[in-house]
């Protein structure tokens, strides 16, 4: 959907509807299959990963959200954190940009701390937040947040996809010993 990496020179290239044209199509595939209610889309806004992020970002995002909400999709999942980099071509779109054109379910994700989550949830910008990373790092992070406790270290990027018992699935559960300790 991205100006910046779309060479196509087909119909599914050029302007905004026909780039958003490929993501309409596969949309419109799945809801033969599956209710409005069970199905999501996730959009990175503001990621640069693989060269992601084009001059005209803004405009695009919005538009695709914007088209997304006629469908009445059950949510729509934006990477709007900026932990994994930006592309920096203006300034990182909010939660409360996608507010304005999409009133489903917005799910916010990446970088965010239970402070910034609730926030965001308070001010009505988005209806969840998602963690990923903690998770990896806090296998009880919702027992964690909920009663206030500490979070382990980050956990680092090579065990994000381990395939062994080792890294990914070994991080600790918060436990009366750390209580003691801390």
């Amino acid at each position: 959907m991205q100006s910046k990496t779309n060479q196509r020179s087909d119909r599914y290239s050029g302007s905004l509807e026909n780039r958003f044209r490929f993501l309409q199509e596969i949309v419109e595939a799945v809801l033969t299959v599956w209710s409005r209610d069970r199905v999501g889309v996730r959009l990175s806004p503001n990621g640069v990963f693989n060269d992601m992020g084009s001059p005209d970002y803004r405009e695009t995002f919005l538009y695709v959200a914007k088209e997304l909400n006629s469908y009445g999709l059950a949510y729509l999942h934006l990477l709007d954190g900026l932990a994994f980099g930006f592309h920096e071509l203006g300034e990182p779109m909010t939660l409360a940009e996608f507010r304005e054109v999409f009133d489903r379910a917005l799910i916010g994700n990446c970088g965010y701390t239970q402070e910034t989550a609730e926030k965001a949830i308070a001010d009505g910008n988005g209806d969840l937040i998602a963690f990923g990373r903690p998770f990896i790092s806090n296998p009880d992070l919702v027992k964690r947040f909920g009663s206030n406790l500490p979070l382990n270290p980050p956990a680092e990027q090579d065990v994000w996809y381990s395939f062994g018992q080792e890294g990914y699935t070994d991080f600790p559960t918060y436990d009366e010993s750390q209580a003691i300790e801390a």
